[in-house]
């Protein structure tokens, strides 16, 4: 890996950076009071590009790579994670799906609008009894001459209330025991497409996560992404390439709740000296630091690997959001430690991100599904190298 950046993404974080501290930071005490985003800060993260930093050049992003993507996006962990929530979507599982198992034709109909920002994605899969065990969908989606008939509830959406577009992953048959999922872009306003109820959630106030709910919902046929059956093989590509932006979103803020601690040891002082000289605090310290820069380097590592091992983005992005999720709260926990009585205050920032971070380990796959995944490459590695012949599957 190259740790040097070119000149062109050295200017965009700086932008970033700047976008963050000017624009988005001053609304975060608002945001989790009031719930709401202001609108001009939103436009001002349309206008810097980022809804579509992932997104291909020709349909309208800024195309950056996955590495570039992931130094932007730990710039904007800086801020309300409910900026995250709701840009991020059109960034990856919102439009992963369209990029990455629709044709050309349904690429650009669809990713302009998301990379500019003027429309707003969310990824439909999870359910009531389809959460870690993903292929186990009951939503339906039934053939009927050149449309398709949705029918079923999805849960936990991310952006569901305020979207324009979902992504949403139905059965459209069996395969043995197991359903055959296909993958749909259903658009707002489609007659039976509704939004269900709003989950009030610990952390993350100011994003919106709900029920989706299909009552003979009619889709065209020209909304299937890829074939009929495709639609699990896309949704875990879709999550690949999420898990390491949360990776990312993780690592940019534990360097801010790293930043805040050292300087809130440095000058609050106890015993007639800066807390930051006592050796227990400093050796606290020293382990937050250490296992910061170790999740980064995995972070990064997995980012950069994305682009050029595509055949290892699943056990990659499982590796770097686990590292990166397990090591933010650990961060978020030691801080609210050593700042005391103020880590646990409402008014200052750190318990609010102390509870945003909870969800991480969680949403996209949970810390327990990142291990299966990574020990099923594992096994899968070998029984390739206990194959001479090489039949292993």
């Amino acid at each position: 890996m190259d740790f040097d950046l070119p000149d062109h993404l050295a200017t965009l974080i700086a932008d970033v950076r700047r976008l963050v501290r000017d624009e988005l930071q001053p609304h975060d005490a608002a945001i989790e009071e009031t719930g709401r985003i202001p609108d001009r800060a939103l436009d001002a993260i349309r206008r810097l590009g980022l809804f579509g930093s992932h997104t291909p050049k020709a349909y309208g992003g800024l195309g950056l790579d996955m590495l570039g993507n992931c130094l932007v996006i730990g710039e904007m962990a800086k801020a309300h994670i409910a900026y995250f929530y709701t840009y991020s979507m059109n960034v990856h599982i919102a439009s992963k799906g369209i990029e990455l198992g629709g044709t050309e034709e349904q690429r650009r109909r669809w990713l302009p609008d998301l990379a500019s920002g003027r429309r707003i994605g969310c990824y439909a899969l999870t359910e009531d009894g389809a959460g870690s065990d993903a292929a186990a969908v009951q939503t339906t989606a039934t053939r009927r001459g050149d449309a398709y008939v949705l029918n079923g509830r999805k849960r936990y959406i991310t952006n569901a209330p305020i979207a324009d577009l979902f992504t949403v992953f139905a059965a459209t048959g069996t395969d043995g025991a197991r359903p055959r999922i296909s993958a749909f872009v259903v658009e707002k306003g489609t007659p039976g497409l509704g939004i269900g109820g709003i989950f009030r959630m610990a952390g993350g106030n100011g994003s919106l996560h709900a029920e989706v709910v299909f009552e003979n919902c009619t889709v065209p046929a020209a909304n299937r992404l890829g074939t009929d059956g495709d639609g699990f093989a896309i949704a875990m590509r879709c999550l690949d390439a999420g898990r390491i932006n949360w990776a990312a979103y993780c690592v940019g803020a534990a360097e801010r709740l790293l930043d805040m601690t050292v300087h809130h040891l440095a000058t609050r002082h106890q015993f007639g000296k800066p807390l930051i000289d006592n050796q227990g605090l400093q050796w606290m310290l020293a382990d937050m630091a250490l296992d910061l820069k170790a999740a980064r380097l995995v972070c990064h590592e997995a980012a950069w690997r994305y682009d050029r091992e595509p055949q290892q983005r699943a056990a990659i992005g499982a590796m770097a959001k686990l590292a990166a999720s397990e090591m933010a709260f650990r961060m978020a926990d030691r801080a609210v430690q050593l700042f005391g009585g103020e880590g646990y205050r409402k008014d200052l920032p750190i318990e609010r991100i102390w509870r945003e971070l909870r969800a991480i380990r969680i949403l996209e796959g949970t810390s327990e599904i990142m291990r299966h995944i990574i020990a099923r490459d594992l096994a899968r590695t070998a029984r390739r190298a206990n194959d001479p012949e090489g039949h292993s599957p």
